[in-house]
């Protein structure tokens, strides 16, 4: 453990104990004007209580796959992002092996919408120092949301579709989950080939990134599905190709559950880049987003 880390947990167990003693807890407002250290060791103690949720409902891709049409509900699990929780568990933390300095830059996760929010920030950083520094607690925390999440679907006679990886790139996490929930369809972008290539219940596709065309393609000629972003912006809502590079691209933006659309053997989630003006431009030159 390093000295970041040690501080960072002593911050947590003192707002834990004024939990514990009955203190007042801040709301999000105010832990949005706290110094960053409070903001996240409060929010981690929260969510040791109980008190704050650690699955995702409302991210909108999310949101749009839980329904009758799909028959899914369909939840994630969002933590902090590539390097985004080093300053509270010291340099050596990261998130997403695979990442490139483009993708951390648009990262859907934090760097778009409701994503930049504070509120988002502390939420995705609290989440992760419990499962960091709390690692039995989470799985407890987890493992209970899953459970009653599982149990929600079932009533409506539906599927759980569980993302572990909503803006990281844990994936070991995700195949200890899914060995724990056999009903429940767990599926994952990842830019490890490891992880594309386990086989631990988990269905994922590889994620591009800039640069790596050629590794993109060589996965998919060893029949697995990728993930790539075009050249078209979101807002534009314009069509996807029918095929890149011969292979079939289906639309990751229509909802998140693309494993219900994938056709067999190899094939492509194409995704529209999205962010501000700036973002999409940046995506453009440095190669993260590609010709449609």
């Amino acid at each position: 453990m390093n000295t970041t880390q040690a501080s960072t947990i002593a911050y947590t167990i003192a707002c834990s104990n004024l939990i514990n003693a009955g203190h007042e807890t801040p709301t999000m407002r105010e832990q949005c004007a706290m110094a960053p250290l409070d903001a996240v060791t409060w929010q981690a103690a929260l969510i040791l209580a109980g008190e704050r949720k650690l699955l995702t409902s409302s991210q909108t891709k999310l949101a749009k796959a839980t329904g009758e049409k799909t028959g899914h509900i369909n939840r994630g699990l969002t933590l902090a992002s590539a390097d985004e929780a080093a300053p509270y568990l010291g340099r050596g933390w990261h998130a997403c092996a695979g990442s490139t300095v483009a993708c951390e830059a648009v990262c859907v996760g934090s760097k778009q919408g409701q994503g930049t929010l504070p509120s988002s920030a502390i939420a995705r950083i609290g989440r992760s120092i419990v499962l960091a520094c709390f690692r039995d607690r989470f799985m407890s925390l987890v493992i209970a949301e899953l459970t009653r999440a599982e149990r929600a679907a079932a009533r409506k006679g539906w599927t759980l579709a569980f993302r572990t990886n909503v803006a990281t790139d844990h994936w070991r996490l995700a195949g200890q989950l899914a060995a724990m929930f056999p009903g429940v369809m767990f599926y994952d972008y990842t830019a490890i080939t490891s992880a594309v290539r386990a086989d631990d219940g988990v269905v994922r596709v590889y994620s591009r990134k800039d640069g790596r065309t050629e590794k993109t393609l060589d996965m998919l000629r060893a029949g697995h599905g990728a993930a790539v972003v075009f050249d078209i912006p979101a807002r534009s809502k314009g069509p996807l190709p029918a095929t890149w590079y011969g292979f079939p691209v289906i639309d990751g933006d229509t909802d998140d559950l693309w494993p219900l659309r994938a056709p067999e053997g190899p094939f492509v989630v194409g995704l529209r880049v999205k962010g501000t003006r700036q973002q999409i431009a940046d995506a453009r030159r440095i190669g993260f987003s590609v010709a449609a």
